[in-house]
């Protein structure tokens, strides 16, 4: 299949388009296997695992020297590392030490439409569209099961693209059709009107013929199933009132509570490894096969011979360790960046009156009580005293490339551990926060079941009640460095636009210091705003 046309949808031409002419596919590799290094020359298969690819790989050659992306370092462009960064770094739960163009402004909430890293994900996430809306452009004519399942997997993935940037960016430049003039803008609630019919229909709740496998019938791990749409349908329904003005609680809660009645996938309880808690297997080297794969419901595949990038799981692993990390506490990759530490706000959540042990993860999260406390704080201090030095602040070691059965990771640099996109975890506290917000704030029995479930997996006390502050911060005890806690920050009202709550380096002071709610939404890259007249920057940026 030649992808040679797809420029013609690109937002701008920042695309190293050559890079996807006619070698944009994978050859010699099942198409299974959703993670190709290397592209082969007119193959469907190929085409269509690109589109999965596109979450962790950044180029056609490996970890960089062909990138997809120009004008920024290759490993800078990986989507996994771009989401981690715009979710994380403005927020109560990390602060990285790096001086590096778009950091500091990440770190101090203070970004322009010119922010190098929000313009490479941008698109990144564009490049991902083009991918789906190329191979979706096949004739369906005679088509068999087969095609019409993969036809689903590339709705879903193209609704998933959507969904970050209608989160990140607000009114964006929206089109499904290769064509040569450029995309027209859509309203952020145009949008999300868009991906949850799209995703309805996918899961058979429309007319298409399109429809994804049942989770129990998942062509295979890494593949896309119907209860990636229900929990996507549900993270997107949860934040309604901040993507289109109205609350949708209880479809939130339908589709979440969907994936838990289905019981294919559910919470990792249990462990066989005696050095590894259920809740450390989720993030480990061989989480598709330790136990987590159950819960992990869509993952971004990783593998250390064949998906190498300076991006993904690499990226979290290295920039949250140093060397004094890696020589007491190994976590099974050479590579040692120390630049994501801790905000102090985020410490709190386990330990609200201080009294943490100091040592390793173990010994940290043991004297929580809670195993999710992976905090490694020998040599570290509580406070950010000083911003480029990594031990002002706890290191926090949740993903690992170790293995839970002690066996070599394949490589000693490139990671195997896969990024979990959806968890099962997820429905859970959908299910919690959307039963809090349905009942005045409060949880009800319901609700306290499914928050109980997960604190119970983490070996920590139960919840007699929880409002929607206990919510929030269960939030971040349970998806802490996953890259999403920006929009949960954006929909509890703890973001911009506010002073009640404050985290150390808020605003670019040590104590804290408001900024304005327009900084909810990043703004859209400058460069495409030249190149695309029929766009205009989100009304409400720079007010």
């Amino acid at each position: 299949m030649k992808l040679i046309n797809i420029k013609h949808i690109l937002p701008t031409a920042a695309f190293a388009i050559a890079t996807m002419g006619l070698t944009a596919c994978v050859g010699d590799l099942d198409v299974e296997n959703i993670n190709p290094q290397k592209v082969a020359e007119n193959n469907p298969d190929a085409a269509f695992t690109k589109i999965y690819a596109n979450m962790v790989l950044t180029g056609q050659t490996g970890p960089a020297g062909d990138g997809d992306i120009d004008d920024i370092d290759e490993g800078t462009s990986s989507m996994i590392r771009q989401l981690w960064n715009a979710n994380e770094l403005p927020t109560d739960e990390a602060h990285c030490i790096w001086g590096d163009a778009g950091i500091p402004e990440f770190n101090h909430n203070a970004w322009s439409d010119s922010h190098p890293m929000m313009k490479a994900l941008y698109y990144r996430l564009y490049f991902g569209i083009t991918l789906a809306n190329s191979f979706l452009e096949q004739k369906v004519e005679d088509a068999n099961e087969t095609l019409l399942t993969q036809r689903a997997e590339a709705r879903f993935l193209r609704a998933l693209y959507y969904s970050y940037l209608m989160d990140l960016y607000g009114n964006i430049p929206f089109i499904t059709t290769i064509t040569e003039k450029p995309a027209p803008q859509a309203k952020r609630a145009e949008v999300y009107d868009f991906v949850q019919k799209e995703l309805l229909d996918i899961v058979g709740e429309g007319e298409g013929k399109d429809i994804l496998k049942d989770p129990s019938q998942r062509v295979a791990y890494g593949r896309a199933d119907k209860a990636a749409a229900w929990l996507l349908l549900s993270r997107n329904y949860l934040n309604a009132e901040v993507y289109a003005g109205k609350a949708d609680w209880a479809n939130a809660q339908k589709y979440a509570q969907k994936v838990v009645d289905d019981g294919t996938y559910a919470l990792c309880t249990t462990s066989q490894y005696k050095s590894y808690s259920p809740y450390q297997l989720l993030f480990m080297g061989d989480n598709d096969k330790n136990g987590a794969q159950k819960e992990i419901i869509l993952p971004a595949i990783h593998d250390g011979i064949d998906t190498q990038t300076w991006g993904g799981c690499l990226f979290i692993m290295a920039s949250t360790c140093n060397d004094k990390i890696k020589e007491s506490y190994p976590y099974g990759t050479s590579e040692n960046w120390g630049g994501n530490h801790v905000r102090p706000q985020f410490v709190e959540k386990f330990f609200p009156s201080g009294g943490y042990a100091t040592g390793n993860p173990t010994v940290v999260a043991a004297s929580a009580k809670d195993n999710r406390a992976l905090f490694f704080n020998q040599g570290h201090t509580f406070n950010i005293e000083k911003e480029s030095d990594f031990t002002k602040g706890f290191a926090y070691v949740k993903f690992l490339n170790t293995r839970a059965d002690g066996s070599s990771p394949k490589h000693t640099q490139f990671v195997d551990t896969d990024f979990p996109i959806f968890r099962a975890a997820e429905a859970y506290l959908n299910i919690a926060e959307a039963d809090a917000r349905m009942h005045g704030g409060k949880c009800t029995a319901a609700g306290l079941k499914m928050l109980n479930a997960i604190r119970s997996r983490a070996k920590t006390a139960d919840m007699k009640a929880a409002d929607l502050d206990v919510i929030c911060d269960e939030w971040s005890r349970e998806f802490g460095f996953e890259g999403r806690r920006r929009m949960d920050l954006i929909r509890f009202g703890k973001f911009g636009g506010q002073s009640k709550y404050k985290w150390q380096w808020m605003g670019g002071t040590f104590y804290g210091t408001q900024f304005d709610k327009h900084l909810n939404i990043y703004p859209i890259p400058n460069s495409d705003l030249n190149a695309n007249g029929n766009l205009k920057q989100n009304p409400d940026y720079g007010k």
